[in-house]
């Protein structure tokens, strides 16, 4: 899993990327019936080969290519460049990076891949590992628990986080033994069961009350603000009422528990993913009803000037963002020539792919960036005219 540093130092590789670089992205979703056979091989291959830039480069790419797996991605994003040195024969460096996720600002047409050759073209990447929610699963079982995170459509355990961030309250946590504690009580009820099911319930209550202070604890400590729970309706919903408030608002997801208590975080995450990616899709929907109520603001050039005005906190784009805009010498964009003419008199506008531009445009201005899929991007197309945005105030 791309862990927090990781992403740091993936962010700092990609930035010391002196350009000319080739940036390549290619979908190698192996469930797609066009990926059959790696057929995505063969329209990379051509897709670099069209790019015209030095043997050697070229090469190095088609030879990592050839040479690639990644039999779980969805999504194969390679870098190549020389490295900056004055050493004669130095080697092409070549990053590569297999995602579990797909990627907005990819091109379609192309059999989605998009390949580039000049300045670093990072922005896709850059917004996944931005933008992607971490999300915590606590699995709360009949005899136990366990905790995951979930980040880029991959998964991991994390068996000792809760040691890492209280240790005499995890050593308590994991020391509690409910087949041997039900055994000593029983003798100990001599036939009373009332009191025994009474003192049973408290040990109980004691037990998910420490485990909802390190719940809170960890979910500090790794900076994550979602959080599943996962197991029975009334053990996770006991749970939550044990949370304080901050945490309670971070749960997104109450998931039905799985039938084996030992089950691989493979198998967990099957369970939550479709959960999740509901989640998001709910999002995304109320993101538009709030341009509704606001109002804000929609269509590409109306959005694009509220956005250069500093007057946008949000800004929705389709993730399949196929539009052409215009823009002036300074920077400015606009949807016609002619509206970017109005905006930089005796200026000579060039057109530029919108998805080449939006996430730097998007921070220049402090705006946060929502690409929307599905539904939500069917409607942002059909009653929005392609983009929105939501005012500050």
């Amino acid at each position: 899993m791309i862990d927090r540093e990781a992403v740091q130092q993936l962010r700092a590789e990609l930035s010391e990327l002196q350009p000319p670089v080739l940036s390549l992205y290619i979908e190698v979703d192996p469930t797609r019936p066009e990926n059959e056979r790696r057929a995505w091989v063969l329209r990379a291959r051509n897709a670099v080969k069209a790019l015209a830039a030095p043997v050697e480069i070229e090469q190095a790419v088609l030879t990592a290519l050839e040479a690639e797996i990644a039999p779980e991605a969805r999504t194969l994003a390679l870098f190549a460049a020389v490295p900056a040195t004055e050493r004669k024969g130095a080697t092409v460096a070549v990053t590569r990076l297999p995602l579990h996720i797909n990627l907005p600002l990819v091109d379609i047409r192309n059999g989605r891949v998009e390949a580039r050759w000049g300045e670093p073209y990072i922005a896709p990447l850059i917004y996944a590992l931005d933008q992607y929610e971490r999300t915590a699963v606590v699995w709360l079982r009949g005899e136990g628990w366990r905790f995951f995170e979930v980040f880029l459509g991959e998964i991991v355990e994390h068996t000792d986080v809760f040691r890492s961030v209280e240790a005499d309250l995890w050593q308590q946590v994991t020391q509690f033994d409910p087949r041997r504690l039900r055994e000593a009580l029983r003798a100990q009820a001599m036939g009373n069961r009332d009191r025994f099911a009474r003192r049973m319930e408290n040990i109980a209550v004691r037990y998910l009350q420490r485990l909802a202070e390190l719940t809170e604890r960890a979910l500090d400590h790794l900076r994550v603000r979602r959080l599943v729970l996962l197991g029975r309706e009334e053990a996770t919903k006991q749970f939550a009422d044990l949370l304080p408030r901050s945490v309670r608002q971070m749960i997104v997801a109450h998931v039905a528990d799985l039938p084996h208590p030992d089950a691989a975080p493979a198998h967990v995450l099957a369970k939550v993913m479709p959960v999740l990616e509901q989640v998001e899709q709910t999002h995304e929907q109320s993101l538009l009803e709030q341009v509704v109520r606001q109002p804000g603001v929609w269509g590409v050039d109306p959005t694009l000037n509220a956005l250069q005005e500093g007057r946008l906190s949000l800004l929705i784009a389709p993730w399949y963002l196929d539009a052409q805009v215009w823009m002036t010498p300074e920077g400015l964009l606009a949807a016609s020539r002619e509206q970017a003419v109005l905006l930089a008199p005796d200026s000579d506008p060039q057109p530029v792919a919108l998805r080449d531009v939006l996430v730097d445009a998007c921070a220049a201005f402090a705006t946060r960036l929502e690409f929307v899929t599905g539904a939500a991007q069917e409607r942002l197309i059909r009653d929005f005219n392609g983009l929105a945005g939501i005012f500050r105030w």
